[in-house]
């Protein structure tokens, strides 16, 4: 059940986007309700905090750049588009909603949740690093009403951001796990993937030897219940990691930059095809 909105609580957004507060160039108000009043824009688009399903919370959990969410599903439901890293959503997603509200391009083909929302497209450059180049987004407002919904770029506006490969799981970067011993010179990193059931399938366990500057990536199955299986043992070495021992051990900034870009960025499309193949042979197959 999807936590939009109700009838009752429009009218209220509506009542409090009213207040004249807003015309005195009030950037963005603090977070008290999830239906609370963001930002007004200078033609009356009404911006709320909102959820995990509505508003900006929304928007940033799917289609921020550096969102670690995952969902699942085909197309661009499974694959969201998202912003660019750079610039700050509260510079950059206002002006761009207002021009597309001011095209007036109704998408008239019906989607999901059509008699609750309206959807509008068009195109934009105001914002970072446009470099003056227009873009094309989609903006969903709560229907009869100037409330944001959602608002996306129609393809991802970063050349670099990550995809998804795999139809049925996720990286789950936000409980990855980094573990050295005290004393010893091994960092093992474990990367695990989630189905849609929120269950562990599998994880990318990475060795990796600090003094010898090289690791090696291993697989280990479960069981549908999330339990241990089996593992898959050398699927890629990695050399020159440039990461110290004093950095692990310090958990410095050089330590965080080798977790983000190695884990989110690092490029596992050989484990991920043996997933995919495994997944196929020894769970899908009737």
């Amino acid at each position: 059940m999807k936590n939009y909105l109700t009838p009752e609580l429009i009218k209220w957004v509506e009542n409090s986007a009213a207040d004249p507060i807003w015309q005195m160039g009030i950037l963005a108000s603090m977070k008290k309700d999830w239906y609370g009043v963001l930002r007004v824009s200078p033609i009356g688009l009404i911006h709320i905090h909102g959820n995990r399903d509505t508003g900006w919370a929304h928007i940033i959990n799917r289609h921020a750049y550096y969102s670690n969410d995952f969902y699942f599903g085909e197309g661009a439901l499974g694959n969201p588009s998202r912003f660019q890293s750079s610039g700050l959503p509260i510079f950059d997603w206002v002006p761009v909603a207002d021009d597309l509200y001011r095209s007036g391009q109704i998408d008239t083909k019906e989607h999901a949740d059509g008699e609750l929302f309206v959807k509008y497209t068009g195109h934009s450059a105001r914002f970072c690093a446009s470099n003056g180049e227009m873009k094309d987004f989609i903006l969903i407002l709560y229907r009869g009403t100037k409330i944001v919904h959602s608002l996306y770029p129609k393809k991802n506006l970063q050349a670099d951001t990550p995809g998804i490969k795999l139809k049925n799981l996720r990286r789950a970067l936000d409980d990855l796990s980094a573990e050295k011993p005290f004393l010893s010179q091994w960092l093992t990193v474990r990367i695990p993937y989630y189905n849609s059931d929120i269950t562990e399938r599998y994880v990318i366990v990475v060795y990796i030897d600090l003094n010898a500057d090289r690791g090696n990536a291993h697989l280990q199955v479960n069981w549908p219940n999330g339990q241990p299986y089996f593992s898959i043992y050398r699927l890629m070495e990695f050399f020159n990691f440039d990461l110290k021992i004093a950095d692990v051990d310090t958990n410095n900034l050089e330590f965080t930059r080798f977790m983000n870009t190695f884990t989110k960025y690092g490029d596992f499309t050989h484990i991920e095809e043996v997933m995919g193949r495994t997944n196929q042979k020894l769970f899908e197959e009737g």
